[in-house]
């Protein structure tokens, strides 16, 4: 926040301006009736000031009852109309609200989807949306408030001119008056509440940035443990270790960090509204002593004293409330800026583009594509070790590819490189000779049908998870899932396919890990991508399941590019070419009874998985799929 802190005036009022066209562009009904509104709720006090009084003059003058009767009828109509267009505006403005509420919160996570994946592993745009989510919350700031504050000023205008319109008589020099004390002492009051206001809420605005800064730690951990319990996952945890005790602890450490730092602005809060308070009453009462000195005097008349009594008031209000709006776009310009650089706004083409977008169409359904890393080496942002060094390796369609390697020897970060998720530190990586750089990102992508170890379902409809879509093929899906080995199961849901997953929803079921590996196999076979990546897909299924999900996968796959990482060697075996990776470096290549023969790491990594078994190595070899990881 920084960087935005020493925004001019002038600055804010257009970062806020170019946030209203943000806004509007998203909804364009929102600001028009927030305003509208702000306008008729103001204008209606006066209409009805207007009209009482002409009715107290008519009633004093002793006029004709139908005059009396005239200006009833107009003041009620008027006011009454008046009435209907701020509460018609109201019920608009509350609808639109609430839209652009989310609209705006749509729009900063059409940013973190689009984003480049190397960011969203970083912490940078994670804070950057938490600050700006937090500013909102604690303190109404940012792109949410922008119709708030066009409304303070449309309001404080709308005061002051509709104010002055009624009581500007009052403002002239009355013949044989003397020095006006009483209009000096009102001015000065309200000059006197307008500078306070403006003393305090600077000081007001520096605590809440204060706030913002020193509460971020406070305000991740309660959101962490408001999470963390709220995980079915962790209530087993929280019950078997007893840690409601600890939960508690720090919640209530947070809870008192921020109190600490809070109580103090609230406290300076409450006696700046109070003593603002009590000036307002001062102008009111310096009002009702001029204006009621006047009239007995005879220079205005009774229904004159109600106008330009309520009119001095709310002039009084007027002018506070502009000088704060004023105020208010100084403070929510640095808040909205954050806004418009997190989504881009303003800057050239797209904040997100990829730095290696290319324009060239990547070949037709892959045909024929073969992917080629070019002494790859890699280190992650932000480090200098290097996870993947010099890397040569070809992956071609229609060959099987197995990695294999201890944990942390980088086989999942080729998986990254490969479908583009990073950039190589040194070396390229080839799609039929050219550097996949030079491609389309999207299309690149659709090359690939991949299950990540830490894959991801949705808490939508089974169908819509194994589509990626709302809009599907049944036949296709349920195809699918038969082949991933989860069709009985997915045919006892109660709902089949629109059958939501998870339990956010009442009638949501619970899905257990290895119905869940299957399901995400499903998605990737229904993608049809011309290369099919396995990143230990098969994890949380026993043995016997791993085996049926491999033999299918060698059918399935066939005419295709695979690659499969796994820690239970013996799914290795079917496939033409086994990658075994050491300490990040390509340590063996070749089929399986010929990485034996070499007695090296592959070889080591077998026996250290067979020697769990008894019997000779034949027997061991016809029993390893129910290998246990043995820390590989």
């Amino acid at each position: 926040m920084k960087e935005y802190a020493e925004m001019s005036f002038w600055q804010s009022l257009r970062t806020v301006l170019l946030t209203a066209k943000v806004v509007f562009r998203l909804d364009w009904k929102n600001i028009p009736a927030f305003v509208g509104n702000r306008f008729f709720q103001t204008l209606q006090p006066f209409v009805a000031l207007f009209f009482s009084a002409r009715i107290l003059d008519a009633l004093a003058s002793g006029a004709a009852w139908e005059s009396v009767l005239k200006w009833v009828v107009i003041g009620v109509g008027s006011t009454y109309g008046v009435y209907l267009l701020e509460r018609m505006t109201a019920c608009i403005s509350s609808v639109e609200g609430i839209a652009l509420y989310w609209q705006l919160y749509q729009e900063m996570s059409r940013v973190m989807m689009k984003a480049d994946y190397r960011e969203l592993e970083g912490p940078a745009i994670r804070q950057d949306k938490e600050r700006i989510e937090r500013s909102s919350n604690m303190y109404w700031y940012g792109p949410w408030e922008v119709p708030g504050v066009l409304m303070s000023v449309v309001q404080g205008l709308a005061v002051i001119i509709s104010a002055l319109a009624l009581a500007w008589p009052i403002f002239l020099p009355v013949k044989g008056e003397g020095f006006p004390w009483g209009m000096a002492a009102m001015a000065g009051l309200i000059v006197g509440s307008v500078v306070y206001s403006l003393v305090v809420e600077k000081r007001l605005y520096r605590m809440k940035e204060d706030g913002l800064d020193g509460l971020s730690k406070e305000s991740r951990m309660q959101n962490f443990l408001i999470g963390y319990i709220g995980e079915q996952q962790a209530a087993k945890d929280v019950r078997l270790y007893a840690m409601q005790g600890m939960i508690r602890k720090y919640y209530e450490r947070c809870n008192e960090r921020i109190l600490e730092i809070e109580g103090g602005r609230l406290m300076l809060q409450g006696r700046a509204d109070g003593l603002r308070g009590a000036m307002a009453q001062g102008v009111g009462v310096f009002a009702y002593l001029i204006v009621g000195a006047r009239a007995l005097a005879g220079v205005f008349g009774v229904g004159s004293v109600v106008q330009y009594v309520g009119a001095i008031t709310k002039l009084s209000d007027g002018i506070r409330e502009l000088v704060y709006s004023v105020q208010h776009i100084k403070m929510q310009g640095p808040h909205c800026q954050e806004y418009l650089d997190f989504i881009g706004e303003g800057k050239e083409g797209d904040k997100y583009i990829h730095e290696q977008d290319g324009d060239r169409d990547v070949p037709t359904e892959g045909q024929d594509a073969v992917i080629e890393f070019d002494h790859v080496s890699f280190c992650y942002p932000g480090t200098e070790e290097m996870v993947l060094k010099d890397i040569c390796l070809t992956i071609k369609k229609g060959v099987h590819l197995a990695i294999v390697g201890m944990n942390g020897s980088g086989k999942t970060t080729l998986i990254k490189l490969l479908c583009r998720l990073y950039r190589p530190t040194m070396g390229r990586i080839l799609l039929n000779g050219t550097d996949i750089g030079e491609y389309s990102y999207e299309q690149y992508q659709q090359l690939f049908s991949v299950v990540f170890q830490d894959f991801q379902l949705m808490a939508l409809p089974l169908g819509e998870n194994v589509a990626s879509g709302s809009s599907y093929e049944e036949e296709r899906v349920w195809d699918c899932l038969e082949k991933a080995g989860a069709e009985e199961w997915a045919r006892g849901l109660p709902k089949g396919l629109l059958q939501p997953l998870y339990r956010v929803g009442a009638d949501g079921v619970n899905v257990s890990g290895g119905e869940a590996q299957k399901i995400a196999i499903a998605r990737a076979l229904y993608k049809d991508a011309p290369f099919v990546v396995l990143d230990e897909p098969t994890a949380a299924l026993d043995p016997l399941a791993e085996a049926e999900i491999y033999s299918r996968f060698q059918e399935l796959t066939l005419g295709k590019g695979a690659v499969y990482i796994s820690h239970r060697l013996s799914s290795c075996r079917f496939c033409d070419t086994i990658a075994v990776f050491d300490e990040g470096r390509l340590a063996e290549l070749g089929g399986h009874e010929e990485l034996l023969a070499r007695t090296g790491k592959y070889a080591e990594l077998w026996e250290a998985q067979a020697q769990y078994y008894a019997g000779n190595s034949e027997s061991r070899a016809a029993q390893v799929s129910a290998v246990p990881h043995a820390g590989i």
